[in-house]
């Protein structure tokens, strides 16, 4: 099958070969073509070894990492202290089953520690409640503006009520005008975690 390939290309090699001893443009301009080409696979092959070689590159970088982190000895510390941080991070979460009953919550705390510290004229409103997740937690973020008229002792005892209070309470916003007799202003904000969450994994967990 080759020889007859051969015979059969044989003559119009001989014809090309005639055509450009006879014509030096055409013997140039196929030159030309095998020059371009030349130069496209050696700029080919020079890519082709460039991404060999950045892959090369970046295994050995996550090599060189893997090592790093497997050398490491104190993960089952740093496991322990995220854990410990996630335990104490629960224990502040306020606990209800839903939007409304978590805004009741806050609402009545705030009365009944105004009320034991003997605040007058208390305005409460409740500012739109968001859900956020934070980690795998989703959480109800129920905030509410508080005005009051308090003395600055008062304050003091209200305040660190709220620091010493086993749940989480955020003072974002904080006013107070001795001018105006007294009166403070502040938005406090509890987050709260799903109760029924929580109970269904005591569950699962003493089965």
């Amino acid at each position: 099958m080759l020889a007859n390939l051969h015979n059969l290309l044989l003559p119009y090699w001989l014809q090309l070969q005639q055509q450009t001893n006879a014509n030096p443009r055409l013997r140039w301009m196929l030159w030309g073509i095998l020059y371009i080409f030349l130069i496209y696979f050696a700029l080919s092959v020079g890519e082709w070894r460039s991404e060999q070689q950045q892959g090369i590159d970046q295994l050995q970088r996550t090599a060189n990492k893997l090592e790093q982190l497997e050398s490491q000895t104190e993960w089952p510390q740093r496991w322990a202290a995220e854990k410990e941080v996630g335990s104490q991070f629960q224990q502040r979460l306020w606990k209800a089953t839903s939007i409304g009953l978590a805004e009741a919550d806050l609402q009545n705390f705030l009365r009944n520690l105004i009320n034991n510290h003997n605040g007058d004229g208390l305005r409460l409103r409740l500012a739109p409640t968001e859900t956020v997740i934070i980690g795998d937690e989703t959480l109800f973020k129920v905030s509410a503006e508080v005005s009051v008229f308090l003395t600055v002792a008062q304050i003091d005892n209200l305040m660190r009520t709220m620091a010493e209070h086993p749940q989480a309470l955020i003072t974002e916003r904080f006013s107070y005008g001795p001018q105006r007799a007294g009166q403070l202003t502040m938005l406090v904000t509890a987050y709260f975690g799903n109760a029924e969450a929580d109970e269904n994994t005591e569950i699962g967990t003493s089965k």
